[in-house]
């Protein structure tokens, strides 16, 4: 049995066991919508659930099932509840057109019929009814289809398709770094973007073909009636240069582009919600490869969501049971050989007792806003094990390295003094350790929350020191103390001269500024003496001391002269 859920066109049911009267009915408003005529309770509702009418003239008096019991049955089925019900009947008395009310029923009109008052009231609840279904139906912003309509289209689609063999592509289309916009430009313009975007889409598109925004800056493009993968990629390939042709909105410039994830019907997808799951997945990958392109979905990346998203849940439940630990790994004065500070990493053991690798799972907890009470934990939990060492004699201070969605947090301040309370530790003793990229967020917000730890008294330190955004600017405008030169210099620069050039530059540059220096990843005796020739006696890695629980580092520090 066909529906037409929505049928660009009004349709409306007429139900009157009188010949002459559903007669007069269907020739004053047949030029206003589709019309359907039902002689019987029992055919009306055959008729409504096979065309789903948006208006429902109704008699009352009826052999079998009377008007009252229609409108009832009408109103009980969720797929017909919404058409808008008129009771058209000779009854004048009030109880009758209260009765109607009541089963939801909207407007009563009286027989013998006036035609031209009886067109007017019909026409404007098909224009109401017009209008609530756009509404329902479409997005506010843009005008396009929203997730109620393209799944009706879609699943009509993939009937189509089930039936002739044939095959369709599901587009999820996100918009890269549209955020920036938003937060830099005011969400005026960038609503104003989105209709632009959504008008160049629309301009792409056949008519058999449906493009909705689903919220946000996504959008979904559904292509029925594909040949092959050919032809999905060669229309990718033109949404995306499309979408990459410059913006011009109040005089202003704006170049966007977009990451496409393609799932396809019936290769890799059986049904609309694992074909909107693998378009989703395929997007997903097409971010993490670099963004500005499409990717189809294959089973590998079904394999990498289905395992992300079981970390994610691991890492959750890992939260809420406490597991996570902190380690500690010495910094050591190489010149007076005798430590001086350490640094806190977390460390995450799985179900059989293994160490997941923070690589795995540090990105994933920083996308998911998980890095926000794992950060607290560290940093708690860090400054509480430093007073202990305080109080067993060993005065050295403690890094613990702020991923830049901590820093963006408007709580960070607050959260930080918090702690340095809660734990006792002196704020002299406590270093971040932040990235360049959290400075090159935002200058102005970054310098005041540098400037306010600085009045705290805490230490700030600029983690992996030219592998970023490398700007003097940094180190100028912003209450810098220490440079960490980052690891991936240090192992080859005895055997790289480019290397060994950029670990002499950063320290002549530190030294210059006055900056603490702190070589990370030093692993070998050559690679020590060369660092102190160079100037930097501060220096981190296995040569020293590995990553190890608080018990251990307790132990290490014992076999190193104490600071004085």
């Amino acid at each position: 049995m066909r529906e037409t859920t929505f049928s660009p066109a009004p349709v409306v049911l007429i139900v009157d066991d009188q010949a002459t009267d559903a007669l007069i009915l269907r020739e004053s408003v047949r030029d206003l919508a589709q019309v359907h005529v039902a002689t019987s309770g029992e055919e009306a509702l055959r008729v409504a659930r096979q065309y789903r009418p948006d208006v429902v003239l109704l008699d009352i008096e009826m052999p079998g099932m009377n008007g009252f019991e229609v409108c009832k049955a009408l109103k009980s089925d969720p797929k017909l509840s919404d058409a808008a019900v008129i009771f058209v009947t000779s009854h004048a008395q009030a109880d009758y057109e209260l009765q109607a009310l009541g089963y939801g029923g909207i407007d009563f009109i009286q027989k013998p019929l006036n035609i031209p008052v009886a067109r007017a009231h019909i026409n404007a609840h098909i224009t109401l009814r017009n209008e609530a279904k756009r509404l329902a139906n479409h997005d506010a912003l843009t005008g396009l289809p929203n997730r109620m309509l393209l799944q009706d289209r879609a699943e009509q689609a993939l009937k189509m398709a089930r039936r002739n063999r044939g095959r369709l592509a599901l587009l999820l289309l996100d918009l890269d770094n549209f955020k920036a916009i938003n937060d830099s430009m005011g969400h005026s313009v960038g609503d104003q973007m989105l209709k632009y975007v959504a008008t160049r889409l629309s301009t792409m598109l056949r008519g058999m073909d449906t493009l909705s925004r689903q919220g946000g800056d996504e959008f979904i493009i559904l292509l029925s009636e594909v040949d092959g993968f050919e032809a999905v990629g060669n229309f990718a390939e033109r949404v995306l240069t499309s979408i990459s042709s410059p913006f011009s909105l109040q005089g202003n410039r704006y170049d966007l582009s977009a990451s496409i994830g393609i799932g396809v019907f019936p290769e890799d997808s059986d049904d609309l919600e694992s074909l909107y799951r693998h378009a989703d997945a395929a997007m997903y990958q097409a971010k993490q490869a670099g963004r500005n392109r499409y990717l189809f979905f294959s089973p590998g990346i079904e394999s990498s969501m289905r395992a992300r998203h079981l970390l994610e849940r691991h890492m959750r439940a890992a939260i809420e049971d406490g597991v996570f630990e902190v380690f500690y790994q010495a910094k050591v004065d190489a010149r007076e050989h005798r430590v001086v500070g350490m640094e806190a990493l977390i460390r995450w053991r799985d179900g059989d007792g293994n160490l997941v690798s923070p690589a795995d799972f540090i990105p994933l907890a920083e996308e998911t806003g998980l890095i926000i009470p794992i950060g607290k934990y560290v940093l708690l939990q860090a400054c509480k094990d430093t007073r202990k060492l305080h109080e067993l004699g060993y005065r050295i201070c403690v890094s613990v390295n702020i991923s830049v969605v901590q820093f963006r947090e408007e709580t960070f301040l607050g959260m930080v003094k918090g702690i340095l309370h809660d734990s006792g530790l002196a704020p002299q003793w406590l270093e971040l350790e932040i990235t360049e990229g959290v400075l090159a967020r935002d200058i102005d917000n970054a310098r005041e929350t540098l400037m306010a730890l600085k009045a705290l008294g805490v230490h700030v330190a600029i983690d992996d020191f030219g592998t970023g955004y490398s700007s003097l600017a940094y180190l100028k405008r912003f209450p810098i103390d220490v440079l960490k030169i980052d690891q991936s210099f240090v192992r080859d620069m005895l055997s790289d001269k480019s290397d060994l050039a950029i670990v002499e530059a950063i320290i002549k540059l530190g030294q210059a500024l006055s900056l603490e220096l702190v070589a990370e990843g030093v692993e070998t005796p050559q690679q020590a003496e060369m660092l102190l020739e160079q100037g930097c006696r501060i220096m981190q890695g296995y040569l020293y001391c590995r990553p190890v629980p608080f018990t251990q580092i307790c132990t290490v520090l014992s076999s190193w002269p104490r600071r004085a």
